[in-house]
């Protein structure tokens, strides 16, 4: 297989380093969006009859170059750091070990250059894409295999980076990579009918099946632009072909948001924000070499060997023409010694020219011999040539399969990474949750118990209170019936002096003053009961007064408590459901993403095992119909047996995983209604304790008011008695 593509290509290829961690936020200025053609839904498919293996064109026996003189608007991207954060959104980045950093879309069954449409432009066949990063990857960079696309950026503009298959009312095209040789599976080439090329909507005209026979009715085309002698693109199919397969390509102006390029003002910020990030990628200046390098050895060798093949077909070619003229020379001796053994007259000359003959035949003989000898060369060549390319092929496929088994062993441990990750989260979360749980309930049982000692507390204190200003009170009658005794003593020790000193007048006025003594007696009494009951009443009032704010303080501070653990009770129920939530969203999307995982593992055995199969049968085919049919349902069988074991295995542990989870749910409510009727039962406990202190607060009031009566009627019977 030739190689001198890559050789023609690599002087426009660079290759840059990814960033240490992508930076997101203020990101780069992504090109504006693309028009979206308007796709109708999409019918079934078209069944097409495939091609002959026979073409009336011929493959080139090297590339074809066109210098063309286009003005080529806009700005390309300035450097690769650009799609790392405009490009994150819709995939993720890897190290690939040969291609360094990598884009692999978020669909593992991505094909590029399928979402979109075929364009005639002054820079040859452009694909307008209609993908969200078609804007960077179908124009920028190189689509390599490894058993699914993946993206290796550049910075070198394109129409389009594909390789062109054309035919007999055929033309197909595929991701190019890097090389001539690049690996592409038959099922990954896009075939359609010539005269629907310029079509919009090409997804209704792909062929879908039997790719084989359309590879093998099609040939290669070499086409190139050459702009500047620097720039090299696709050219794709040339005007020979398109008039033959009566397409009338019209060539229609490049649009910049269909190709991604930028304008001045766009390409000024985004060089300005690549400046501005630059030492973010210093550390991975060393990979970049590394890759570049490693791709210019390999340019090399290709070089080297385009040029050895070269070499062999010149001088072949060589070779061939001398022959030709040697038959050509010993022909016409052959003829002129024929004519002049006609015209030969003795016998002399018939010997003369039968030994010119004899020495024809045998000059004949040794270059047919030569010639012989040389065609055994060329096909030992030939078969070595054969040799080498299977070889190349059992290595490459060899690689292939090395990479594909340790994809899926990585995938392997990155499952079961997450599956430990998530198994311990779960465990995790709920330890911390039964510790949360275990920490409320501590916390209310010391806030209770709190809550019960300031109770009492305050329950004594209210009792001591009121002992004390039930002493004060009394003490301060008792001060007050002494004083009022002093004084209506003293008053009666005057009037006896005084009765003594005016004995003789009070004889003539002891009517009038005895009178006079018991009005004032009586109104001083009368005077003393208006105080006595005055005070009585003002320290009736202000006992009420007292026993009425602290009755409303108690019955205050009661609300407050119990409208305080009604908010906590309800606070702590809103976050015992909204955690109950979370967890059960929490289960729902880990659920959710290991169901997804596993469809994804399994879709993704079953194309990889689809795809060995079909490898069996393309291999089968070169021993033999019936071994191919035999192998073929052998794989058919195989592939079957192993799904189904696949299946199985993968639907216990679904029963598993639901069992487990519904355990959990189990436990999980059973723990709920316990919580609950704990909580039920310390409320009613609570009502109940706040039912027996109110009785207990009522019967101190019974008894104090009992007290009080009591007092007031022995202090009366005491007045009624003195007088």
């Amino acid at each position: 297989m030739r190689k001198w593509l890559s050789v023609a290509l690599l002087a426009g290829c660079t290759i840059n380093q990814p960033p240490v961690q992508q930076y997101g936020g203020g990101g780069y200025q992504q090109p504006p969006n693309q028009t979206q053609p308007q796709q109708p839904p999409e019918p079934e498919p078209p069944v097409y009859q495939p091609p002959a293996n026979e073409t009336a064109y011929s493959e080139s026996v090297a590339p074809i170059y066109i210098d063309v003189t286009v003005s080529v608007e806009g700005q390309s991207v300035p450097s690769i750091d650009v799609f790392y954060t405009e490009l994150a959104a819709y995939g993720t980045w890897y190290d690939d070990k040969t291609f360094g950093w990598v884009f692999a879309p978020a669909d593992n069954a991505y094909q590029p250059y399928t979402n979109g449409y075929w364009k005639q432009s002054e820079f040859g066949w452009t694909w307008v894409s209609s993908d969200s990063f078609g804007w960077a990857t179908d124009h920028y960079g190189r689509w390599v295999w490894v058993n699914r696309w993946v993206w290796a950026p550049d910075t070198k503009w394109g129409p389009a980076w594909v390789q062109w298959r054309v035919g007999e009312g055929w033309v197909g095209w595929a991701p190019m990579g890097y090389s001539e040789d690049t690996y592409v599976p038959d099922e990954q080439w896009r075939f359609i009918p010539a005269m629907q090329l310029q079509s919009v909507d090409l997804r209704r005209h792909y062929v879908t099946s039997n790719w084989n026979a359309y590879i093998r009715g099609t040939l290669k085309i070499h086409r190139y632009n050459r702009h500047n002698k620097k720039d090299l693109w696709v050219a794709g199919p040339d005007d020979e072909w398109l008039r033959k397969n009566r397409i009338n390509a019209r060539r229609d102006r490049l649009v910049l948001k269909e190709a991604g390029r930028y304008d001045r003002e766009e390409f000024k910020q985004v060089e300005t924000r690549v400046r501005e990030h630059r030492r973010e990628y210093q550390e991975r200046k060393r990979r970049e070499e590394q890759i570049r390098r490693d791709r210019e050895a390999q340019a090399q060798r290709e070089e080297a060997d385009r040029r050895r093949e070269a070499d062999d077909r010149r001088r072949y070619e060589e070779e061939g023409k001398r022959r030709e003229d040697e038959e050509k020379r010993l022909d016409e001796r052959r003829r002129r010694n024929e004519d002049e053994q006609r015209k030969a007259q003795d016998e002399a000359q018939k010997r003369r020219l039968e030994e010119e003959r004899k020495k024809y035949d045998e000059e004949r003989k040794r270059l047919d011999d030569k010639r012989q000898k040389q065609l055994d060369e060329d096909k030992k060549r030939r078969e070595q040539d054969d040799r080498e390319r299977l070889d190349q092929q059992r290595k490459a496929q060899a690689e292939l399969e090395k990479r594909r088994a340790d994809d899926e062993r990585r995938q392997q441990d990155e499952r079961k990474k997450r599956d430990d990750e998530d198994k311990r989260k779960f465990e995790d979360d709920k330890k911390k949750r039964a510790e949360e749980q275990r920490k409320l309930d501590d916390d209310r049982k010391r806030k209770d118990e709190e809550d019960r000692k300031k109770l009492d507390q305050d329950q004594k204190k209210r009792l001591e209170d009121e002992k004390k200003l039930s002493e004060e009170r009394r003490k301060k009658d008792e001060e007050d019936r002494k004083k009022f005794d002093e004084e209506q003593r003293k008053r009666t020790d005057e009037q006896r002096k005084q009765a003594e000193t005016l004995e003789r007048d009070r004889k003539r006025k002891e009517d009038e003053d005895r009178k006079r003594l018991d009005e004032d007696q009586r109104k001083n009494a009368e005077e003393q009961r208006k105080r006595d009951d005055e005070q009585r009443k003002k320290d009736d009032d202000n006992r009420k007064r007292g026993d009425d704010e602290r009755r409303k303080k108690d019955d205050d501070d009661r609300k407050r408590m119990d409208e305080d653990k009604r908010k906590q009770a309800d606070e702590k129920s809103k976050r015992d459901d909204e955690q109950r939530k979370k967890d059960d969203e929490q289960r729902k999307r880990t659920d959710d993403d290991k169901r997804k995982r596993e469809d994804d593992d399994r879709k993704r055995m079953d194309e990889d095992k689809r795809k060995q199969a079909d490898e069996q049968r393309k291999r089968a085919d070169d021993e033999g119909r019936r071994k191919d049919d035999e192998d073929r349902k052998k794989a058919d069988d195989d592939h079957r047996k192993q799904a189904d074991e696949q299946r199985k295995r993968q639907e216990d542990d679904r029963k598993r995983d639901d069992e487990k989870r519904k355990k959990e749910d189990d436990d999980r409510k059973r723990g709920d209604e316990d919580r609950r009727k704990r909580e039920d039962e310390n409320r009613k406990r609570e009502d109940e304790q706040r039912k027996r202190q109110d009785d207990e607060r009522r019967q101190q009031d019974e008894r104090r008011r009992k007290e009080e009566d009591d007092r007031r009627r022995k202090e009366d019977e005491e007045r009624r008695n003195k007088k």
